[in-house]
């Protein structure tokens, strides 16, 4: 898994080991950034369900101010911090190690962002959750962008109100959607 572009463009991070794990391929994570690439320069970027940073850190490769790694797993934080230390990001960087849920509680109250990553494991039900969480704690910022990756089996409704839907890109079994906070 590599930095596909920015200042880091071709280094390689580490990657999580296992059979349940799915990082975001390497064609979706380049139709994602060039999507996005408009709102990253800046930008502050929450990362949920972060993995191994890959999204993040290709973020702040490209221009991204700071952002906020959500890792519930303890293997995948650490080699989170790996690959924080290798880009030389640490002081652009926070890592919080634990649920997704009490982000904007506990974690980054009166926090926005910019941009939010969602990436969960499939086939559990997150799509829906976490974007009525993103929505119900204000974490997206005035115009912010939020991305939510899943299995295309799990479609949720129609985006939570205050969203709209930008875009939605299909590859396979996978889904993207791309949804902006409407002022």
């Amino acid at each position: 898994m590599r930095i596909i572009a920015g200042d880091k463009r071709g280094l390689v991070l580490q990657s999580l080991k296992g059979r349940d794990l799915r990082p975001t391929q390497g064609r979706v994570k380049e139709s994602l950034f060039g999507i996005l690439t408009p709102v990253i320069a800046d930008a502050r970027v929450l990362d949920l369900f972060a993995g191994s940073g890959a999204l993040g850190l290709e973020a702040l490769s490209r221009g991204a101010a700071e952002v906020l790694f959500v890792e519930k797993s303890k293997s995948a934080a650490a080699i989170i911090k790996k690959n924080i230390v290798k880009t030389g990001y640490d002081d652009r960087c926070r890592l919080f190690v634990g649920d997704y849920s009490i982000v904007g509680k506990k974690v980054a109250p009166a926090e926005t962002f910019d941009l939010v990553f969602v990436d969960p494991p499939y086939s559990l039900g997150y799509p829906s959750r976490v974007i009525e969480l993103v929505v119900q704690r204000n974490l997206l910022a005035a115009e912010g962008v939020l991305s939510v990756e899943m299995d295309k089996r799990e479609l949720p409704p129609a985006p939570e109100s205050g969203l709209r839907l930008l875009r939605e890109k299909k590859f396979g079994a996978t889904v993207i959607w791309i949804m902006r906070r409407e002022s």
